[in-house]
């Protein structure tokens, strides 16, 4: 529209406004375009409830990790988050405290996080421990650990958790190639001696002598040397034999770590079905996070009344 005709309607239809100034319609602008709207009360409402359930994982999973029954999250977290928003930050608790919905996500994130680790474990080399462990009603409880390397890290993740129908006497002989396995000494120390080495071995360890860079990452340990990112395409001879000792388990830490969880979650008037079955244990003593914005995506979220 043409200005005069602008003006033109100004003097017209709002006469009252005719000797208005710029700042003024700026103003008049900005409050048109931050008014309420219909799209925007649901979107609002919406992402409540995103942020609602977001917590509630977050909850869950702090429940898991610390062995706690999951009733402590009605009969304690929620009235503490109550007490906090009414007392300190004085919000409105009752309308927050709705959109967290302290539904059952354990299972959902153990499911996750085993579907995670089970799909990467397809693609990469990894080890598995078992332990044989004897419940309080003298059932055998068979724990599976999976101990691998990703994103520079060595992970160690409870890959199941079976009553056993036999036992594991027999283990040892099984694996005895394991229990007599000899780490050639430069996996410890790769600027060492290297004269009883191979020649193609040989030939690797004195291009990496040479590599100043490597050598300062040297000081935080021969495990933190090797998972390095450029070692697998740089030095592949060498990585290929150095893998092989790095992910087979170097201790029974988990084993009894896992032993303890599960005493602790049997003391939490849980049965020896719930151990195998819920996702707790494996929450309890993985290393991984469980992707929660994949689960929000699962759920259709609805407005509370």
């Amino acid at each position: 529209m043409k200005p005069s005709k602008l003006q033109d309607h100004l003097r017209r239809c709002h006469p009252d406004k005719t000797e208005k100034d710029l700042k003024y319609f700026q103003t008049l602008k900005d409050k048109f375009q931050k008014r309420p709207t219909l799209d925007r009360m649901f979107a609002s409402t919406s992402q409540r409830n995103d942020d609602g359930l977001r917590a509630s994982c977050n909850i869950s999973l702090l429940i898991a990790k610390s062995g706690k029954p999951h009733t402590i999250g009605e009969k304690l977290i929620l009235p503490a988050v109550e007490e906090v928003l009414k007392t300190v930050l004085h919000k409105p608790a009752s309308d927050i405290i709705k959109t967290i919905p302290l539904s059952n996500n354990i299972d959902e994130m153990s499911s996750d996080i085993e579907s995670f680790f089970c799909n990467y474990l397809q693609t990469t080399h990894f080890s598995i421990q078992l332990d044989e462990s004897t419940l309080p009603d003298n059932a055998a409880l068979l724990l599976a650990y999976v101990r691998f390397i990703m994103n520079q890290e060595i992970y160690e993740e409870l890959l199941f958790a079976r009553t056993s129908i036999t036992d594991t006497k027999d283990f040892e002989s099984r694996f005895e190639d394991i229990l007599t396995m000899v780490i050639p000494p430069w996996i410890i120390n790769p600027y060492g001696d290297i004269e009883d080495t191979n020649v193609i071995i040989q030939e690797e360890l004195t291009e990496l002598s040479t590599n100043e860079e490597l050598k300062v990452q040297f000081k935080n340990g021969y495990q933190q040397f090797w998972l390095q990112n450029n070692i697998p395409v740089t030095y592949p001879v060498l990585w290929n034999i150095a893998r092989t000792f790095l992910i087979p388990f170097p201790s029974s830490y988990l084993v009894e770590r896992g032993f303890s969880a599960v005493t602790n979650l049997l003391t939490k008037k849980r049965n020896r079905l719930d151990i195998i079955s819920r996702g707790d244990l494996r929450l309890t003593l993985t290393k991984l996070t469980p992707n929660v914005d994949n689960l929000l995506l699962k759920h259709q979220v609805h407005p509370s009344h």
